[in-house]
């Protein structure tokens, strides 16, 4: 019997944090710096605090002028996450719109198993980028550092940098709000860059790209494979995905096609036939699971190569607009709650207390409410 990739990279996983958490009982890695315990491991770096201080230094005006606009942009990330999460509630309550599902980044369980390579990536990319500019606006603001370093919680990896707290709260009002939004600005900034080199490395849609080919069926019987392009049905050209859904609405089951796929960087047509689906015994299907547009690349890579940059650039970029956005989300334990307590902190007086526990238990069930029709109306299934 096979093991599915699914189950081989939690068998991974396991063996993994295993071997680490046995090794470093025989050579005491925590005598280097690395604390390991159960499914997580931490490691603090005085060399990266060393770099946070030449980065402040070298890098004055520009950090400068980042916290000072971060300030802006913090309010403004703030403003649309609130708005963003009611209006979504709404679409789930009332017939106004589609409402976007909301869900916690779970992989293998919420991310199928193929974007694991550019959802780890991209995540690493993310945390470091956003850890690394609080801890150098820390600096910046003449707030100690702590530590910095990087840890791991069972398959997710990141940063940390730990600033003195006492020096935080003695520190102006508004050196505290820079810190606090730098790091969602940076992850703002990042996937503007991000979307702009995307834009200028690859071109128009130009295909159906697979993302998952279904064991057994048609596709797979004609010898295709995942990242496969779908070019043309019986000669017609297909642009988008949507080309593809709407030309499959007028095809039966059991009925020929000529397909012309871009498959291993080269151009072959091929026949196959349909088979019905399994939901709807009427609706003809060519056993593709997951399809999105083709966005062939300028660079002159081939065909996977191409791809693969494509969608780690991508998911850099939704991963990155994604932090910058909920971060700043006024709930603990994100900057925004932070963010928005100290920026209210003297017009609350006595009441700053009570008004910020209130403000996350509203912010808390906005969060939760989206969360939960989420899974009603989707269900669990992974993106």
């Amino acid at each position: 019997m096979m093991i599915s990739p699914e189950i081989s990279f939690l068998l991974g996983v396991v063996i993994f944090w295993i071997i680490l958490y046995a090794l470093s009982r025989v050579v005491r890695l925590d005598k280097y710096g690395l604390k390991v315990k159960p499914f997580y491991f931490m490691y603090r770096s005085k060399a990266l605090n060393e770099t946070l201080d030449n980065w402040a230094k070298k890098g004055r005006k520009f950090w400068l002028v980042l916290s000072n606009i971060s300030i802006a942009f913090g309010v403004g990330l703030m403003i649309f996450s609130v708005y963003f999460l009611v209006n979504n509630l709404l679409k789930f309550i009332y017939p106004i719109g589609v409402a976007a599902p909301v869900f916690p980044v779970l992989p293998v369980i919420t991310i199928r198993f193929y974007w694991l390579y550019y959802f780890f990536v991209a995540v690493v990319i993310v945390i470091w980028m956003h850890e690394l500019a609080h801890g150098v606006i820390a600096r910046l603001e003449k707030i100690p550092v702590l530590s910095t370093g990087v840890l791991a919680a069972l398959v997710f990896f990141g940063a940390f940098v730990e600033p003195d707290e006492k020096e935080f709260e003695r520190a102006p009002v508004l050196s505290r709000l820079r810190m606090l939004a730098v790091g969602s600005s940076t992850n703002l900034v990042t996937a503007l860059l991000v979307f702009l080199l995307l834009s200028g490395l690859f071109i128009s849609p130009a295909g159906v790209l697979i993302h998952e080919i279904v064991p057994g069926g048609p596709m797979d019987e004609a010898g295709f494979q995942n990242w496969d392009v779908i070019l043309a049905i019986n000669n017609q050209t297909l642009i988008t995905q949507t080309d593809f859904y709407e030309y499959m609405k007028h095809v039966k089951p059991n009925e020929t096609l000529t397909l012309t796929v871009l498959h291993a960087n080269q151009k072959v047509k091929r026949n196959i036939t349909t088979m019905a689906a399994e939901e709807n015994k009427s609706r003809a299907i060519i056993g593709v699971f997951q399809l999105s547009s083709y966005h062939p690349n300028r660079l002159g890579l081939d065909q996977y190569t191409g791809i693969h940059l494509f969608w780690t650039l991508f998911w850099i970029y939704l991963l990155s607009l994604s932090v910058a956005v909920f971060n700043m989300f006024p709930l603990y334990p994100f900057d925004g709650e932070k963010f928005l307590y100290y920026t209210l902190e003297r017009l609350l007086g006595k009441q700053k207390l009570k008004f910020r526990k209130i403000l996350n238990v509203v912010f808390l069930g906005l969060l939760a409410g989206n969360m939960i029709l989420s899974f009603a109306r989707y269900g669990l299934v992974p993106i």
